[in-house]
């Protein structure tokens, strides 16, 4: 065993490490060496020890290698242990002032020979003797010195002040680190990790101790290192280095994945990573840096807005509204309902101002709109109905960009046009509804008018009926009883006149029943007309023959007037001679005697097409007064210029109008320029193509 001595060595340039606190770098000159030992001096306690900066292990520096529990240094490279107290290389360092000082008791191997050792005395004393020479000189400059000492001192007081910063920025940077809420993770050159925060601890469940040292790629799930394999497939990428060479090879990363979780399970949450590499000043790779955010619930955000977006179309798509939004210049800057051609149009520019509504609604239209103000359900008609679109209902509101400026309106858009169609027709409805009324309320008016003088027809009826009725009750009873009276007195021609008194009461008597009955059986169709093709003018022939004493005796001439060479119709024998007599016995009982009454052929057309025979009968009486040239054909109905206190039943023309209509004609009264009445009758000349021979009532 070699013999120790102590020794005092001064420890050169020494400075704080930059964000760890009592812990200084610096570097001595041992004895008989031939380089410089850089040192790492640390504080424990009152103690100061120095040991060796670089790692026993692989010589990597150790400056800001951190300290486990026990006062160990852990290396950063490998993450072994290094000793400081314990450390066979560790000294003992004394401070004076700012300047530090190694004490040891080294081993002479270790420093050098006794040789060497006495030179190093003589070195000395010939420094100490260079140092009293030099004395003189130090004062004759230290004024000088004073000076640019006092600099240096500045100087070095403001690089301890830059250090001690340097050290708080230091750990503040470490603790800004470990408040981030993305996931930090520092790779060094070799792509492993070298330090983590906080928030991949809380997210992803590792600890630094389980990651630091170990490839980049244990927090990638196997999805996402496969991504990346098959996007770079010809690397040849070294196991356990995806990542790291990823992000060299690219110079930047960022991709969305999963991360990997320290519980041996992907994480289900999303991530999207950005890596950088880190490059010294001189352009040495140093490492990378790896930043991941959870987009989790920007994600969860974007599939509810999607589903949003998705339902607000499913809506769009079967609404019957549409969206609008116009400029601050009011002009359309979106198609409404698929129309671009509404595009940079004027929102007021496409409706209709015409009518007074239409201006109103416009105007309603321009001052909410100028106003600023929220309008709703504002109805204007279009210009011009484009695919069943011509009225809308408009509905918006003003939008206001966040400095609170008017950048123009949003809205709906209702078509309309059905509703207003709707409405249209609904008031043309109504409209006619109350002419209907109007005209149903005249007509009930004239209905009750013509029911009030019904009724008073039928009473004054019933009083000619009566008298008719009892007229030739009265003579059949009369007579009757004068002859049972006088049956054993009077002479059998006598009573042969009594009896024929009451024969033609009875007959009298039987033709009013008889009237009363055809006018029923007429008005119910119960009457079956056997129709064929007769000469009119010679049933005229027939009736005038049979009125014969009764004109003679009055003095009236029956005269016939053609102004056709046909004329049959197609008629029933009987019932026309029903007519024919009803009329020209009519015309006979008003005409005043020695007058004229003529009965005129012609040809007619009924409504139908069908051509007919116009037979008129005129007359040179009073006339019928113009209001009652139809009420005239109603039973129980006499004009008022002819009617007298024991006038007719009333029932001829009603029962001549009623075989008329039967034959398919029209029968009508007026009044001739020269005086006097006129019925025309229209009948068919011939049947009806799809007719069967002969026309029944019923």
């Amino acid at each position: 065993m070699e013999p120790t001595r102590a020794f005092v060595i001064p420890i050169h340039s020494v400075t704080p490490v930059a964000g760890v606190d009592r812990r200084w770098c610096g570097y001595v000159d041992i004895p008989g060496g031939d380089a410089r030992t850089h040192v790492l001096i640390l504080q424990r306690g009152s103690r100061l020890i120095g040991i060796p900066a670089q790692c026993p292990h692989d010589g990597s520096r150790m400056d800001r290698c951190r300290s486990d529990g026990e006062g160990n240094l852990i290396c950063g490279a490998h993450g072994l242990k290094v000793p400081v107290e314990s450390n066979s290389a560790s000294f003992l360092v004394d401070r004076q002032g700012d300047r530090f000082f190694l004490q040891q008791s080294v081993a002479i191997d270790i420093f050098g020979s006794r040789d060497e050792m006495a030179r190093l005395k003589d070195e000395v004393s010939a420094l100490r003797e260079a140092n009293s020479v030099l004395e003189a000189q130090v004062t004759t400059i230290s004024e000088v010195m004073d000076g640019i000492i006092a600099e240096l001192s500045e100087k070095s007081r403001q690089l301890e002040r830059r250090a001690q910063e340097q050290g708080r920025l230091g750990r503040f940077i470490d603790n800004v680190i470990n408040s981030m809420e993305h996931l930090l993770v520092v790779l060094d050159a070799r792509g492993r990790i070298s330090q983590i925060n906080a928030a991949v601890t809380g997210q992803l469940g590792f600890q630094s101790s389980d990651v630091v040292g170990r490839p980049g790629d244990v927090l990638l799930s196997s999805q996402s290192l496969a991504e990346l394999r098959d996007a770079a497939p010809a690397s040849g990428l070294p196991a356990g280095l995806t990542l790291f060479r990823t992000i060299l090879d690219r110079g930047r990363l960022a991709f969305e994945t999963n991360l990997a979780h320290a519980m041996g399970s992907g994480s289900e949450r999303h991530f999207i990573i950005r890596g950088t590499p880190l490059y010294e000043r001189s352009g040495k790779l140093e490492g990378a840096v790896v930043v991941a955010s959870d987009i989790s619930l920007l994600r969860e955000r974007e599939r509810e807005l999607q589903q949003s977006e998705q339902r607000f179309r499913d809506f769009s798509s079967v609404s019957s509204d549409g969206f609008w939004e116009a400029d601050e210049n009011l002009r359309f800057v979106r198609p409404v309902f698929g129309h671009r051609e509404v595009v940079g149009a004027s929102v007021v520019s496409i409706a209709r101002s015409q009518t007074r509504e239409q201006v109103a609604a416009c105007r309603a239209i321009e001052t909410a709109m100028r106003d600023r103000q929220e309008f709703r359900d504002l109805e204007f008609q279009l210009h011009e109905a484009v695919e069943g679109w011509e009225w809308l209902s408009l509905s918006g509101r003003p939008v206001f960009d966040p400095a609170d400026r008017f950048v123009g309106y949003r809205g709906t858009i209702k078509n309309i046009t059905s509703r207003k169609l709707a409405e249209r027709e609904l008031q043309m409805h109504r409209d006619h509804l109350t002419e209907l009324v109007a005209s149903q309320t005249a007509d009930l008016l004239a209905a009750k008018e013509q029911a009030e003088r019904a009724n008073q027809a039928k009473s004054e009826f019933l009083a000619n009926m009566s008298h008719e009725f009892r007229t030739p009750l009265h003579g059949i009873g009369s007579f009757a009883a004068l002859g049972l009276k006088r049956v054993d007195s009077s002479s059998p021609e006598k009573l042969r006149s009594y009896f024929a008194s009451i024969v033609k009461s009875g007959n009298r008597l039987g033709e009013l029943v008889d009237d009363l009955l055809d006018l029923a059986k007429l008005e119910a169709r119960q009457t079956k007309l056997q129709c064929r093709r007769v000469d009119v003018r010679e049933l005229v022939g027939v009736i005038a023959r049979d009125l014969a004493a009764l004109t003679d005796s009055r003095q009236l001439t029956l005269r016939v007037s053609r102004q056709t060479d046909d004329t049959r119709a197609y008629v029933d024998r009987r019932q026309f001679l029903t007519v024919i007599q009803n009329l020209v016995a009519n015309a006979v009982k008003f005409s005043p005697s020695q007058s004229e009454i003529t009965i005129a052929f012609g040809d007619g057309e009924l409504p139908s097409g069908r051509p007919a025979l116009c037979m008129s009968v005129r007359d040179q009486g009073v006339g019928i007064p113009e209001s009652e040239l139809e009420s005239i054909f109603d039973k129980f109905v006499q004009s008022s210029k002819t009617k007298t206190g024991a006038g007719g039943t009333g029932l001829g023309l009603a029962i001549t109008r009623e075989i008329v209509t039967l034959h398919g004609g029209s029968i009508r009264a007026g009044n001739h320029s020269e005086g006097g009445a006129v019925f025309s009758v229209l009948v068919p000349r011939r049947a009806a193509p799809d007719a069967a021979d002969g026309i029944s009532g019923t």
